[in-house]
């Protein structure tokens, strides 16, 4: 009976821990997307500057 109740106790002891991990690996994965997308909209944005400017210059 010791065992049991004592298993019990460490799992749920446990779960915070688990339950940490994904909640970290879920904010890098936000905070990995958001760069990509803002990097993506620069680089799409100095692409259509560069072709303003070329255009200006004819």
């Amino acid at each position: 009976m010791k065992s049991i109740l004592f298993n019990q106790i460490t799992k749920s002891a446990e779960q915070p821990d688990l339950y940490t991990a994904d909640k970290f690996n879920v904010v890098v994965a936000v905070i990995a997307i958001l760069f990509i997308g803002i990097f993506i909209y620069l680089f799409s944005l100095d692409r259509k500057l560069n072709k303003l400017e070329q255009n200006e210059g004819k």
